[in-house]
């Protein structure tokens, strides 16, 4: 290394104090590999769900304690990968003073990741039962937490190139893991929205969905962030 080069000693400093997310990167990566192998049909058949509607349906009928495993394991290993990401984000811009640092950090913002989901998983059923459509209720759960399952994978290699790439590509990643948790919001909308119809269920309820499990956690995470920030 060129002595003086300040693009590169910044660079060796970046790496240096994120040697911690590598080892981070690297446990996520090496479970979800085991997962895999271990639980290689139903891996593929949650990745087939996304696209194709009919097999979600049959993961939903079907039960057995398998299909149970990999849907505990696949949910907590989304919920790390997107605490990961997010944590990444906010340490990128200079919001994480709030948090501890290292994995205390990460392990913290993946606790309230998990507390959210865990959260709209119940207010959706408690929402079936008050319009009346259990069933209803629950394949909206299932259907967003395929995509969760998925698109907490597809999180992973987003956080491994920020934390990878030079500086100057550091924001352009994180955009792109910002569209794809969009993304995955904007087709769990779309899919609630389509089941409500077909069970003829009141846009009173549809309204109260968006407001209640979407927006209004993500209006109390800003209003919490900017608190903290400011204490």
């Amino acid at each position: 290394m060129g002595q003086g080069d300040p693009f590169l000693e910044d660079l060796v400093r970046d790496t240096v104090n994120r040697d911690w997310l590598i080892i981070s990167l690297m446990f996520l990566a090496t479970a979800y590999v085991l997962v895999r192998l271990i639980y290689g049909k139903y891996w593929r058949r949650y990745r087939q769900a996304v696209i194709y509607n009919q097999e979600a349906q049959k993961l939903m009928v079907e039960k057995n304690v398998i299909l149970l495993q990999t849907a505990f394991m696949l949910n907590i290993l989304a919920s790390l990968s997107m605490g990961l990401f997010l944590f990444i984000f906010l340490d990128h811009f200079g919001w994480s003073g709030f948090l501890p640092g290292k994995a205390a950090g990460w392990g913290l913002v993946s606790i309230f990741v998990m507390i959210v989901t865990s959260l709209k998983y119940v207010l959706v059923n408690l929402l079936g039962r008050s319009a009346d459509k259990p069933a209803a209720a629950a394949m909206v759960n299932h259907h967003w937490l395929i995509n969760y399952k998925n698109f907490g994978l597809f999180l992973l290699p987003v956080s491994a190139a920020a934390v990878f790439s030079n500086p100057q590509l550091n924001t352009l990643f994180i955009i792109l893991g910002l569209v794809i948790i969009a993304f995955m919001l904007i087709i769990n909308y779309i899919k609630a929205f389509t089941i409500l119809f077909q069970h003829r269920i009141s846009i009173y309820y549809g309204i109260l969905y968006l407001c209640t499990l979407e927006i209004l956690p993500v209006l109390i995470l800003i209003k919490l962030v900017r608190f903290l920030l400011a204490h």
